[in-house]
């Protein structure tokens, strides 16, 4: 199968745009939700390696071709990020408006002799979102607030509601922004399975007095998609809980069912 077949099949399917408008946030998808609290976790280890490069380095490994197609299924790009694999090899993670896309490289097969150097073939998917309901929420600028409990301010006396992330460090990610970006992004969940697949992406700067921290995260189920880029500043020595965020944008958006 050549490569313009195998990428057909994998992003199979017709185009749907969201509905847009200045308000997307509709009644009936408010309702689903359930009306506990949600789990708020801790701020974890963030490592970093200084020798992986940038993201925008990463994505310039693919393959023309690729970086083309992806943008092409996902459509106005709302967030995105590259990174290498342990091995060495680019893959890429793009949310647009036309669907989440994931671009993971696989070894190529040969033929017999050549360099030793591996080969790489990239697998594209996408997921689209479902018309309508793509809902998107600036946060404001500053200090994350400081919580006294367990859970996101709600209704007295609601159950914590609680999700299972994949992979589990997904938490230590989670647990570094305010409290109530933690709940726009896990709200959604909490009515399905509360099974949650985490991927994320950060690059850490540091200046003399303080550092800084770009963070791109992204849940999902079979059903729902929710979504965060953001910037923070951490002077030197404070704990997480007195970082200043800044450029907070999250997303929101069911998911088409799969067939």
């Amino acid at each position: 199968m050549d490569r313009d077949e195998a990428w057909r099949r994998e992003f199979a399917g017709r185009d749907r745009l969201p509905a847009r408008g200045p308000s997307q946030d509709r009644p009936a998808a408010r309702a689903e939700q359930p009306e506990g609290l949600t789990q708020i976790h801790e701020p974890g280890p963030l490592p970093v390696d200084p020798e992986l490069p940038a993201r925008d380095v990463c994505w310039e490994r693919l393959p023309d071709d690729v970086r083309a197609r992806t943008l092409e299924k996902a459509g106005t790009v709302l967030l995105w990020w590259a990174h290498l694999t342990e091995d060495g090899a680019p893959f890429a993670v793009v949310l647009g408006d036309r669907g989440l896309c994931r671009v993971r490289p696989r070894p190529a097969e040969r033929l017999g002799g050549g360099s030793s150097a591996p080969a790489w073939e990239y697998r594209g998917e996408r997921v689209r979102l479902e018309p309508g309901t793509l809902r998107s929420r600036s946060f404001g600028s500053g200090p994350a607030a400081a919580g006294s409990g367990p859970a996101a301010p709600g209704r007295p006396g609601a159950p914590v509601e609680r999700l299972v992330l994949d992979p589990a460090e997904a938490q230590d990610v989670l647990g570094h922004f305010p409290l109530d970006v933690q709940d726009f992004l896990q709200r959604p969940f909490l009515a399905g399975n509360r099974a949650v697949r985490a991927d994320w992406y950060y690059l850490e700067t540091t200046e003399p007095e303080h550092t800084g921290l770009f963070l791109v995260m992204c849940l999902t189920d079979d059903r729902h998609v929710t979504a965060i880029e953001a910037r923070r500043t951490l002077a030197r020595g404070a704990t997480p809980d007195r970082a200043r965020w800044h450029d907070v944008t999250c997303h929101q958006a069911r998911l088409v069912a799969p067939r």
